[in-house]
């Protein structure tokens, strides 16, 4: 199992890498590490990120996709929520969001 951590701001001029040391101190907490990080500046209303699907892509099952809060990892409409949740699923990856404790 790894832990593929996600950071995702939706402007250029916004900060990406800002919630970086948070996901690395929560993961801490639990005595793992982040296997590899997956950062893009891209809006959450889009299936075409590339770095979310090279994380997909690159996961096993049992794989862990981390993210600081549910809306940094999606903010599609049902329809593409749909899509996403079927690759997810299909790729055996479970999502760790910091914002939903019952995800931990």
């Amino acid at each position: 199992m790894f832990i593929r951590a996600y950071l995702r701001a939706s402007t250029l001029e916004q900060d990406a890498h800002r919630a970086k040391e948070t996901l690395k101190a929560f993961v801490a907490n639990y005595d793992k590490r982040i296997a590899s990080f997956y950062i893009e500046n891209k809006s959450g209303n889009s299936l075409q990120r590339p770095e979310l699907l090279r994380l997909l892509d690159e996961a096993e099952s049992g794989d862990v996709l981390l993210v600081e809060s549910i809306d940094r990892l999606t903010r599609l409409n049902s329809e593409d929520w749909k899509t996403l949740v079927t690759v997810i699923n299909e790729n055996g990856v479970l999502i760790v969001s910091l914002d939903l404790p019952t995800s931990h």
